[in-house]
């Protein structure tokens, strides 16, 4: 091979220098054109061999290339079930019930599981707690499943719609819901929370497979794996002898959305009062934290059930249970006198609620319930500085006052939400004629909610309550709090003996100066309410003018500009109507201008109380006239030319020709009845917004 390859160089030498034509080479290994000679070691592979050659390398490499996919996807989906897998044993770790080491605890614990989420994360030692409530949630319809066991607490923050689909009766603020009924309950930031609680019995039932999955079928709860959680739904009925099931969904109301909708500039009315968990105005509403779940925007959830929730001492309950029993047993057709009394913020709206609530589920017929609502501040059924008595409650209270608004059966229109030294008087009256007025009607239990004035006139008035309405049963709520700052005395009857009289009362109505009323059964509760740093009072005030005026939009969701309303509309003449300002003084040329653009009460009062000046100004109204209200209106404009009062009126049922008198009294309107009625195209605002008016007014 040597040899060859030396005499191939000889030849390509002398080629070069010669430049002869090619001829034919003879070597050991066969004869070749000296063109086409290569040595043996570079001879090329044909054209055919290569591509067949490199059509074996690409199948080869191709095969490399898909079993490495392959494996890849393989080994993918290998960890995906391991993942998987590794979740399902550990959750199935976590809820390994022990029937023999079953603890007693205190708080309920959910356990929250959205269709948003790629992987619930949760505590081991909530899973592990005998007392947890599994909630399914689908963020986008925004509806919930809550898989309960009994004796548990659930905590939910919103407006929403609760019904109970399976299980013993559960309660919910002392009312005990019926089986596929829904009802609304409005649990917002401003009041504390009532907890839903499931029965403390057993039902010894299971659930199969299907039944769980038409539970989630059924109500459009649409969860990724929904059958990993069936074995632990069982497994969790079976070690507390069954499960309560209830569905919650958003639920929307004209007066909330419209109260959102118009007070983006107003965050105490719109977030704080509404959905603001924390009490804090620095910290975002409603975000995620340890304590607190969000299920869908507007609504969340407690970890902890306890917390912010109302909680009901064994006395608080006990007592409560006595007056049921006391009223079940009845066997006269007196009715049965509650009176209910307490500092401000300590808890008497709520527990009035509680004790309606436990009247109407607990006695084996439906009682008559009626309402004396003595309180003008903070009143229950009707918009604030109203004496109302309500009649014939049958429903269940699951909210503030501007959740339940009611007509009441009669009502006096006191236009203060505060009773001054010189109105004591026509406070008591107003009193003295509803409590004289429902004499005439048939009722098992008379409720008597009053003020929370706990000094001075505020004890005077106490006092004269007592011994005008003689309760059965007086019953006093004070905070548990040592640092609670509203203060009351004990209200028991050794008081009633000593306590101030108003003399110029029991004068006018001829009621003996020494006259004490003591003869009741005398309950001091305490209770858990935790005060609240944000004007409650006046944004519940407020709520319940949004609740009251929002009745007048009954297609669309959002109320528009009250002035918008023009088939809400109500003329009255002057020669018709008279006019009044409570508790303030201004010359009569002004009082036009003073009602414009304001809401208003509308009264009836006797005629011979109303004193014509001028057939070109509405009546005046003497001082001493008893005020019935029987609604209230917004006066939209006033025709000077033609001497009308333009009133828009939300509540059709009141006859106009029952109303003879528009009186404003003080009210906190809010601030967007006035906002909202801005001309928003061409920028224009009312008088009643710039404070200028025509001249001719």
């Amino acid at each position: 091979m040597k040899n060859l390859f030396s005499t191939y160089e000889i030849i390509q030498s002398d080629m070069k220098k010669s430049k002869e034509t090619p001829v034919i080479v003879e070597t050991s290994v066969g004869k070749f054109l000296l063109r086409d000679f290569r040595p043996p070691i570079q001879l090329r592979t044909s054209p055919r061999k290569k591509k067949t050659k490199l059509k074996k390398e690409i199948k080869r490499l191709d095969e490399n290339t898909l079993t490495l996919l392959t494996n890849k996807k393989q080994q993918q989906q290998q960890q995906q079930k391991k993942k998987q897998k590794k979740k399902i044993n550990k959750i199935k770790k976590q809820l390994n019930f022990n029937h023999n080491n079953e603890q007693k605890e205190k708080n309920s614990i959910l356990f929250i599981i959205s269709n948003d989420e790629q992987e619930n994360h949760l505590n081991d030692d909530d899973l592990t707690n005998s007392r947890y409530n599994l909630c399914f949630v689908n963020s986008k319809t925004r509806r919930g499943l809550i898989f309960s066991p009994r004796s548990s607490r659930i905590s939910l923050l919103g407006i929403f719609s609760l019904t109970q689909l399976f299980g013993p009766s559960a309660s919910l603020h002392g009312f005990n819901l019926e089986l596929l009924k829904s009802y609304s309950i409005y649990n917002l930031s401003s009041q504390s929370l009532m907890s839903i609680e499931t029965a403390t019995f057993f039902s010894k039932c299971s659930f199969n497979e299907n039944q769980i999955l038409s539970f989630f079928n059924d109500y459009h709860i649409e969860l990724s794996l929904p059958e990993i959680y069936i074995e632990f739904i069982q497994k969790l009925a079976k070690f507390h002898h069954g499960l309560s099931v209830f569905f919650i969904e958003q639920l929307e109301t004209t007066w909330i959305e419209s109260m959102k909708e118009f007070s983006n500039n107003n965050n105490h009315l719109s977030n704080q009062w509404l959905f603001n968990y924390n009490n804090n105005d620095d910290d975002e509403q409603l975000e995620n934290t340890d304590v607190f779940k969000q299920l869908w925007p507007g609504m969340g959830a407690f970890k902890d059930s306890y917390h912010h929730s109302i909680i009901y001492s064994n006395e608080i309950r006990s007592t409560t249970d006595e007056i049921i029993s006391r009223l079940s047993n009845k066997t006269t057709d007196d009715p049965l006198i509650v009176f209910v009394c307490g500092a401000k913020d300590s808890g008497k709206s709520t527990y009035l609620r509680y004790l309606i609530n436990k009247c109407l589920s607990q006695t084996d017929i439906l009682p008559k319930l009626t309402f004396l609502d003595c309180d003008i501040g903070q009143s229950e059924f009707t918009p604030s500085g109203s004496i109302s008595l309500i009649h014939n409650i049958i429903e269940p209270l699951f909210g503030p006052s501007a959740s339940h608004l009611k007509k009441p059966l009669k009502s006096f229109y006191f236009g203060n939400i505060k009773v001054e030294n010189d109105k004591i008087l026509n406070y008591l009256d107003y009193v003295k004629l509803l409590y004289d007025y429902i004499k005439n009607y048939q009722h098992d239990l008379l409720l008597i909610n009053t003020m929370g004035w706990g000094s001075d006139t505020g004890l005077i008035i106490m006092k004269e309550l007592i011994d005008l309405i003689k309760p059965t049963i007086l019953i006093q709520l004070r905070s548990s709090s040592p640092y609670f700052r509203h203060t009351m005395p004990d209200i028991n009857p050794q008081w009633s003996i000593n306590a101030s009289i108003s003399n110029i009362y029991r004068q006018t109505n001829k009621i003996p100066l020494s006259y004490s009323y003591n003869e009741y059964d005398y309950n001091l509760l305490l209770t858990p309410i935790r005060q609240h740093n944000y004007g409650k009072s006046n944004l519940t005030r407020q709520a319940c003018l949004w609740s009251y005026f929002s009745q007048i939009e009954i297609k669309q969701l959002i109320i528009k500009p009250l002035i918008d309303y023009i088939n809400y509309i109500e003329i009255l003449k002057f020669e018709k109507i008279g006019i009044g300002l409570l508790h303030r003084q201004i010359e009569p040329k002004y009082l036009l201008q003073v009602l414009n653009g304001s809401i208003i009460a509308l009264c009836r009062i006797k005629h011979d109380m109303l004193y014509h000046t001028s057939s070109s100004f509405p009546a005046l109204i003497d001082e001493r006239a008893n005020v019935e209200c029987l609604g209230f209106g917004f006066i939209r404009s006033i025709d000077m030319i033609h001497h009308e009062i333009h009133v828009i009126i939300p509540d059709r049922s009141i006859p106009k020709t029952m109303i003879n008198a528009l009186i404003k009294g003080y009210d906190d309107c809010p601030d967007e009845f006035y906002l909202m009625s801005i001309d928003r195209w061409r920028g224009y605002m009312p008088p009643y917004v710039t404070g200028i008016f025509n001249s001719t007014m």
